[in-house]
Parts: C-alpha cells; sequence; structure tokens
C-alpha cells in the first residue's frame, strides 16, 4: 500500500464510525421517545382507570335538607 491509499482506508474507516454512530444516534433517541412515548401513555391510562375506579366506589352525596349545604 502507498501512503496515499494508508490515508484513503483511515478516512474511509473513520467515515464508517461517523455513519455509524450517526444512524445509531438516530435509533437510540427514537428508542428513548417510542419509551417517552408509552410511560406518559400507560400513566395517563392507569390515572383514568384509578379515577373511574374511586368514583364509582365513593358516589356523589345526595343532598336532602338544608344541613346538608353547610
Amino acid at each position: 500500500m502507498r501512503g496515499s491509499e494508508v490515508k484513503g482506508a483511515i478516512a474511509f474507516v473513520l467515515f464508517l464510525i461517523i455513519a455509524g454512530l450517526f444512524v445509531f444516534g438516530f435509533l437510540i433517541v427514537a428508542v428513548v421517545l417510542i419509551a417517552l412515548g408509552l410511560l406518559l401513555f400507560i400513566g395517563f391510562y392507569a390515572y383514568v382507570r384509578i379515577k373511574i375506579r374511586w368514583a364509582k366506589r365513593h358516589p356523589p352525596k345526595e343532598l336532602e335538607g338544608p344541613e346538608d349545604y353547610f
């Protein structure tokens, strides 16, 4: 190999490393965003289910007379 071929090979390997990091960086960001979205969805779903269950177990009080308003 001549000197220019070695420099070209090194440049190509560095380019492959940078391209790999670039692609895997986007994949990691995508995985993190999907995980955050799932956590938010599951949290909101659990919140709504707990609210519905609490509302069923604790119905609103029926007001009958004036003493119930004070």
